[in-house]
């Protein structure tokens, strides 16, 4: 009884115990901080890009394919550092213009990647007056979390709408 007594009264140890205890806990709130941070700033990210890909679209006074091809990349380098190939990262860029009675109608669409669903014309609705347009823009992004096998992956979708700049109405020449 006596040796039972004097073990109970006995600290050694008792750390590490603790911290053995404590351990896991707090790396799993390192690592629950760390990928909150991942996926605001991939959100963060895709909100800018989709945005990013209206205005430079917008700004134009005819599109091309070619001119489309370096939004697409102006696109991943807003991106950077993270993954952004067209496994990750889809976008469809949309000239939606106005008939006689307002209603929208897509003029031209341009996509690249994967996953991106157009914008419905009924997003455009209301945007502008017969003979005018606006650019719309659908933006996916599929961010893989470090724990990606247990979290998942978390897909954003932004949608991001412009009014052209300099013309009424963008055209697209192949």
């Amino acid at each position: 009884m006596s040796r039972l007594r004097s073990l109970l009264g006995d600290a050694k140890g008792a750390i590490a115990v603790e911290y053995a205890l404590l351990l896991p806990a707090m790396v799993a709130a390192l690592l629950g901080t760390v990928e909150t941070f991942a996926a605001v700033q991939a959100y963060g990210k895709a909100v800018s890009a989709a945005q990013t890909v209206a205005d430079l679209t917008a700004r134009a006074d005819t599109q091309s394919s070619t001119a489309m091809a370096a939004i697409v990349t102006a696109a991943q380098r807003v991106m950077d550092p993270l993954p952004n190939g067209p496994t990750t990262m889809g976008l469809q860029v949309q000239s939606v213009v106005f008939g006689s009675n307002g209603t929208p109608s897509a003029k031209w669409t341009y996509s690249w990647g994967s996953g991106a669903a157009a914008v419905p014309l009924s997003v455009a609705e209301g945007l502008g007056k017969s003979g005018e347009s606006v650019v719309t823009v659908s933006f996916r992004y599929a961010h893989a979390p470090l724990l990606h096998d247990i979290l998942g992956t978390l897909t954003f979708r932004e949608t991001a709408v412009a009014r052209p700049r300099t013309t009424r109405v963008i055209p697209f020449s192949g």
